[in-house]
């Protein structure tokens, strides 16, 4: 089947916790703008960086990691929880680009 229903069904619980791949190799989170990593223990690691993706925790070692990692669409944060991120409000501050 289509793991869509699903996969924004965990977007709706994890939206708050939104993050996009940067140019430097890192995710930013997209409310605070903090820098965060896959987790090496993810199975998402070794896989090319998806562009978008919700986690459950963050836990901090020599860098802050993101654990139960799951890739989403930027669309699904702006449908699903439209009192957290308004298009054109929340700014990627390094290339002035909108949710």
């Amino acid at each position: 089947g289509d793991p869509d229903p699903v996969l924004r069904c965990i977007v709706s619980g994890f939206f708050a916790n939104a993050a996009k791949f940067h140019s430097t190799g890192a995710y930013r989170t997209i409310r605070d703008d903090h820098e965060l990593h896959i987790h090496p223990s993810s199975v998402l690691y070794a896989e090319k960086p998806p562009r978008w993706v919700v986690y459950n925790e963050v836990i901090q070692t020599a860098k802050y990691y993101m654990r139960d990692v799951t890739a989403v669409e930027s669309s699904w944060l702006l449908e699903l929880a439209p009192h957290f991120y308004q298009q054109g409000t929340v700014r990627n501050r390094h290339k002035g680009q909108t949710v």
